[in-house]
């Protein structure tokens, strides 16, 4: 939650700056959706490389990777939103001359709310079956292994211990079924109360 978090302040205001630019965002989609799928077990040898040269911890170091490849769902869905947005209450808002902070608060952090959280779950979904991978990560002799519900599955998985593997697939189920339920089904009920344009 913490990375998703970040990966929020981070391709928000971003996704909405590209999003205004429609050359931009056509070009921009595209590679977003092309970091989407690609695959962040490329980049564990640097990781695990990293890690060790550094003795970095790998409770921390090693949650970047989870992230890597379910971030851009954000981006392109908020790019999404903001594309879609009204053009007529673009021109209201600077007809009223709503700018800065306000502009942010009042006018496209509502309007393109909704793309967001559908980004944001998709990261979220995301993130939890990266864990597995990403929590446990090898590369020649060497490996790193942080202390989290994936690496549990990854080794009880490596060991063929099969009750272990169906009690972390129950638990990261259960966590993944909760908070849909107490997260985010609140806020797309939120959203389609009080932020629909249409």
């Amino acid at each position: 939650m913490v990375l998703i978090a970040i990966a929020s302040l981070v391709w928000v205001p971003l996704g909405v700056l590209i999003g205004l630019r429609p050359r931009l965002a056509e070009a921009v989609q595209p590679l977003a959706q092309f970091l989407a799928a690609f695959p962040a077990n490329l980049l564990f040898p640097v990781a695990v490389v990293t890690i060790l040269r550094f003795d970095l911890n790998p409770d921390v170091w090693l949650s970047p990777l989870m992230i890597l490849g379910t971030q851009w769902y954000i981006l392109f869905n908020v790019i999404a939103g903001t594309s879609a947005f009204p053009s007529d209450l673009k021109e209201a808002a600077s007809s009223f001359r709503i700018r800065g902070w306000q502009w942010w608060r009042d006018v496209m952090l509502p309007g393109v709310f909704p793309y967001y959280l559908t980004g944001a779950v998709t990261a979220a979904g995301g993130s939890w079956n990266a864990s597995i991978v990403a929590e446990a990560v090898r590369w020649g002799d060497a490996e790193v292994t942080a202390h989290g519900l994936g690496s549990y599955i990854a080794q009880a998985t490596a060991a063929g211990d099969y009750p272990r593997i169906v009690l972390g697939i129950a638990v990261m189920s259960l966590f993944v079924t909760l908070l849909n339920r107490l997260l985010w089904r609140p806020l797309y009920g939120y959203a389609e109360r009080y932020l629909r344009l249409a």
